[in-house]
């Protein structure tokens, strides 16, 4: 299903670089695009600043190749997807503008373009001098289907309350009004801080923030990396279903039933479980403290059914990002 895909990637072992989303066995439940329902999402945490690029001390044009392919394969991972909305997360300002260009109209020849926002959340990070020294920002970004499809003034950045006193990185939640599949959607992307005390206090807000979309009367597509795992008491404020859960959302992996063993809450009758493929694990990265899943894709679950989910396979090795691209699919309820 990902014949393209695995191309580019012959290709790019010319120049040592592997994407997270390489090939590898298939999933139990994979979903294929023949098969997805018809809109449809990618969430990635692409460690931007802290993963380098495998040439990053060689020459200037080996940097220039290294990054070009990275940017190649996203976009093939893209259009084999048709994905409607594009999440990333800890992506460097000069990485985005590579990815905006790439998938603007002027390089989309047959093709759909996409429209873009960013937000950041750090105003400099080290690790980004690999994508453009000149402007060292971190954030997350969202692309939309579609040249003008982010509403106008719609762009909002909020920063997330923190723990006085714990070390933390400032994490934000970025949102926009898009045009999704022809409807009016509000779209959101985050990244919520590991720790256990500061993740009580963020998941919360986030959930309160992106309430606010509902309760416009508009479907909601909430995206990141939230650092904990489904089963978690933290993450009820954004299920709709499970113990303890107050949430108004379903998540596109909840029905995968081999993973529902991951949650003693669920039966091997269940329907759908808080649970799901794990999204970052030793393959991606040897720093993993344990498989897990840790992103994911939040639909408001009255504007959404059929909703299918896949954590793509890493390629062993790979040194561009420790976690694995999440697909999501799903239909419209009304």
């Amino acid at each position: 299903m990902r014949a393209s895909f695995r191309a580019l990637l012959a290709a790019l072992f010319s120049i040592g670089l592997l994407l997270t989303a390489g090939t590898g066995p298939a999933q139990a439940d994979e979903v294929t695009p023949e098969t997805a329902k018809p809109v449809r999402f990618i969430s990635y945490n692409v460690c931007g600043a802290k993963c380098p690029l495998p040439v990053g001390t060689g020459t200037e044009a080996e940097k220039t190749a290294a990054r070009a392919a990275w940017v190649s394969g996203l976009v093939a991972e893209v259009d084999t997807w048709d994905s409607d909305l594009v999440m990333l997360q800890e992506l460097c300002y000069g990485q985005w503008k590579l990815i905006r260009d790439a998938l603007a109209p002027a390089q989309r020849a047959g093709k759909a373009s996409y429209d873009t926002v960013w937000g950041a959340a750090l105003p400099t990070a080290s690790g980004c001098d690999q994508w453009d020294p000149a402007d060292r920002r971190f954030g997350l970004a969202i692309f939309s289907k579609g040249q003008g499809s982010v509403v106008p003034n719609t762009r909002t950045v909020t920063f997330l309350p923190e723990v006085e006193g714990l070390p933390t990185e400032d994490r934000v939640l970025l949102c926009a009004r898009t045009a999704l599949d022809g409807r009016t959607a509000r779209a959101c992307n985050t990244h919520i801080d590991p720790h256990d005390a500061t993740t009580a206090l963020q998941v919360p807000k986030v959930a309160q923030l992106v309430e606010a979309g509902r309760l416009d009367g508009e479907p909601v597509v909430l995206a990141g990396d939230f650092n904990q795992v489904p089963e978690h008491e933290d993450m009820g404020t954004l299920y709709n279903h499970g113990t303890g859960s107050t949430g108004l959302f379903q998540e596109v992996d909840e029905n995968d039933a081999s993973q529902f063993t991951q949650n003693p809450d669920c039966s091997e009758t269940a329907v759908r479980c808080r649970s799901g493929e794990d999204t970052a694990t030793k393959v991606c990265s040897a720093g993993t403290p344990s498989d897990a899943k840790i992103d994911y894709l939040f639909l408001s679950y009255e504007w959404f059914k059929t909703v299918q989910g896949d954590a793509l396979p890493c390629a062993a090795g790979s040194s561009l990002s420790d976690h694995h691209l999440l697909r999501g699919a799903a239909a419209w309820e009304k």
